[in-house]
């Protein structure tokens, strides 16, 4: 599953904030599913996914080069 994916599904509002991680839980980036830096992560592999409140959490399953 990628990011576009869960996008085409309709599981984001413009109300949530996103917040992307590595798998190490690292921060790579967060904002609201418009901002530029999570769009750079559309295409990239999930491990998984949370939601929490207005919060999604994704976790990339491969390691990437943090920005």
């Amino acid at each position: 599953m990628t990011l576009r994916k869960i996008l085409e599904l309709g599981l984001i509002n413009g109300d949530m904030e996103i917040w992307v991680r590595d798998p190490k839980m690292r921060i790579l980036v967060h904002g609201d599913w418009e901002r530029v830096l999570v769009l750079e992560y559309l295409d990239s592999k999930l491990k998984c996914f949370t939601w929490y409140e207005d919060d999604l959490y994704i976790d990339l399953k491969d390691e990437v080069t943090l920005i």
